[in-house]
């Protein structure tokens, strides 16, 4: 597989470009319809984070590289200039707790662990954010 690269302005809009751009790039992936539905929810919920809580409805840039692993996994980097924020130490929700008891926030990136195999978050060497999701090639 090669690597395929989306380069968006950080605007809800181009949500659908996100989405649909994970689903055509990954149709060479033997990855089941759910998975490949995950796996575009996870990127989806990433691209939405940055939009939102990065760059905080403010202009940027997000870029999205697809490439497979050697693994035979899938790997979705995610790669922005908004201010540094690691999600993956963000402890997950109390699912116990009723919902009016719940803290604000935290579900979306409870939701992008639970829907990929592995988060990974590095500071680019400009400076930036970069979240990878790695999905693994399941023969069922």
């Amino acid at each position: 597989m090669k690597n395929s690269v989306l380069e968006i302005p950080a605007d809800l809009n181009n949500l659908e470009v996100v989405r649909d751009f994970v689903r055509e790039q990954v149709t060479d992936f033997a990855l089941s319809e759910e998975a490949l539905e995950d796996l575009i929810l996870a990127v989806n919920e990433a691209a939405t984070n940055v939009i939102v809580h990065g760059y905080r409805y403010k202009p940027g840039m997000i870029q999205i590289e697809i490439k497979g692993g050697l693994d035979d996994s899938l790997h979705v980097c995610i790669r922005d200039q908004a201010p540094l924020f690691d999600p993956t130490n963000i402890p997950p929700p109390d699912l116990s707790l009723p919902l009016e008891k719940r803290p604000f926030g935290g579900m979306g990136v409870h939701l992008i662990k639970t829907l990929t195999d592995e988060v990974k978050y590095c500071i680019t060497s400009q400076g930036g954010n970069e979240l990878t999701l790695v999905k693994k090639q399941r023969e069922d």
